[in-house]
């Protein structure tokens, strides 16, 4: 089985909230309510052990009471986690549902910098780690006032490693793309616009290859086409409908999941992208973020038409 270490700076403890109806500017009682860790890394990672193609070793901060919490739940779901312990709380953020709509509304809590000895700590394992990996992944934006280097740093470690990075985050990406590390690239349609200021998918892909080191990118826009290319083949892929979404939350980081687990295990990039789509629908499907029933994932990604 292959192996992924994976970066996943900015975690959450996650409250989910289930309304029979929510309505905004009054006062709104949950029906229902789950908590559990969440955040792309932890979600990455819980994806890829589900579709069972690669085994994913997470490095993240964590610190405070919501990390605490985190650590002692994914220790419970026997995830593989290093954590940085920070002197910053990790934040918390709370999903609230609403059934009649089919709506959903984030709310996300301020995070706080990683001190200078924490991000060294984190460099640390991440490089441990590269000497038995078969891919990296970094999951997310860093923590407000975090080092805006760090990815580009673990960059630099992977390219020596000649170990290659997909990379599911836009902002102050550039350094990474410079160092010349093998990417596989990840990110949704609204941060391809804001990465490359280009407003269709095409251009901003175009402006994306124009760095050598990306291998091939994906773009998901939610239940719309989806899109992948290597600079020389571009997809359209359109998603099957869903009847009854339960939460869109972890969606894109289960795509990102099964995406790179696929193209390490030697598929064609565009196939398994498919393979990842089905994978993320299914998500759409269950409350807990990066978590699908494998079966419906199948029958999902056969219903995706690609031109």
């Amino acid at each position: 089985m292959k192996k992924i270490v994976v970066l996943g700076p900015n975690p959450a403890w996650q409250k989910t909230l289930f309304f029979e109806r929510f309505r905004y500017g009054e006062i709104n009682r949950a029906v229902e309510m789950q908590s559990f860790p969440a955040g792309k890394g932890i979600n990455f990672c819980r994806a890829a052990r589900i579709h069972g193609a690669a085994d994913a070793r997470l490095i993240q901060f964590a610190g405070g009471d919501n990390g605490s919490y985190i650590r002692a739940a994914l220790e419970k779901e026997g995830m593989n986690v290093w954590n940085v312990e920070t002197t910053a709380a990790t934040r918390c953020c709370t999903t609230c549902l609403c059934r009649a709509t089919q709506t959903m509304t984030e709310i996300i809590e301020p995070s706080f910098a990683a001190t200078t000895p924490e991000t060294s700590r984190m460099l640390e394992y991440f490089e441990a780690a590269l000497k038995e990996v078969d891919g990296a992944a970094f999951c997310g934006t860093l923590p407000s006032g975090t080092d805006p280097l760090l990815y580009a740093r673990a960059a630099q470690l992977a390219a020596r490693a000649n170990v290659p990075v997909l990379v599911d985050s836009f902002r102050d990406i550039q350094p990474v793309f410079d160092t010349g590390v093998k990417i596989y690239l990840k990110i949704n349609a609204d941060e391809l616009r804001a990465m490359t200021g280009k407003e269709s998918v095409a251009d901003g892909l175009r402006q994306v290859f124009t760095n050598p080191s990306v291998l091939a990118a994906a773009i998901t826009d939610g239940p719309s086409d989806a899109y992948a290319g290597d600079g020389k083949i571009f997809h359209t892929f359109r998603l099957p409908r869903l009847e009854k979404i339960v939460n869109p939350i972890g969606c894109g980081d289960t795509a990102s999941a099964v995406w790179m687990s696929e193209i390490l295990s030697g598929r064609d990039f565009g196939d398994a992208f498919r393979l990842a789509l089905g994978a993320a629908s299914a998500n759409c499907l269950t409350a807990f973020p990066g978590s699908f029933d494998p079966a419906e994932a199948e029958r999902l990604a056969n219903g995706i038409s690609c031109s």
